[in-house]
């Protein structure tokens, strides 16, 4: 697998259309936002992936902090990082009435901080009606993703930096696999494999 600054000279200055090539662009935009604001704060950037539910959502998580990692966020447990996702689950029993409980903990943590990112992913995001509850009543949430999308972190992430406001980004299906992307494993001599994205 090639690393993002392996991919650099491929197509550097336009946007690729192919995958993975079109996610290491954008972790490289990404990295350059980061980078700047890390010297504006003179400190760096912390991200924390809080995993809810099953195995699959343990292993899109994997995904999700190796991104981060390479865009340049450093990974942490605490939930007062500068970038918080939470990847939500809607099988576990109370897992969504514990996303809307620890929302309500991240938006006083918001109020203090506020460049603080926070996104949420997964299989609730799948559902149209969380989706525009969140929309209402939880406007300081930055980003949106479903189940289908892991792989966009990077550019629905360039999106926030950029937009200056909520991302929603959920696909109901896609024939996409994209595989060749940073991962965080939690254990070296085990790794999960997707069969399917989401839930039946």
């Amino acid at each position: 697998m090639l690393s993002s600054e392996n991919r650099e000279n491929r197509n550097p200055g336009a946007v690729p259309e192919t995958e993975p090539e079109r996610q290491y662009y954008f972790i490289r935009e990404c990295r350059k936002i980061v980078k700047k604001k890390e010297a504006e704060l003179g400190r760096p950037l912390t991200a924390c992936c809080v995993t809810f539910g099953c195995q699959m959502n343990a292993r899109d998580s994997e995904k999700l902090r190796g991104i981060l990692e390479e865009i340049g966020y450093r990974n942490t447990d605490k939930e007062e990082a500068d970038l918080v996702l939470y990847n939500t689950c809607t099988v576990r029993e109370n897992a969504n009435t514990r996303v809307y409980g620890r929302l309500g903990y991240l938006h006083s943590l918001k109020d203090k901080n506020p460049h603080m990112i926070i996104g949420l992913c997964g299989c609730m995001m799948q559902e149209q009606q969380v989706v525009d509850r969140l929309k209402k009543s939880f406007r300081f949430v930055d980003l949106i993703f479903g189940t289908h999308n892991v792989y966009k972190l990077a550019e629905l992430l360039y999106r926030v930096f950029e937009d200056q406001g909520m991302v929603v980004d959920i696909l109901q299906k896609t024939d996409q696999v994209v595989e060749e992307l940073p991962t965080d494993r939690k254990y070296f001599f085990k790794s999960g494999v997707n069969i399917m994205y989401g839930c039946n």
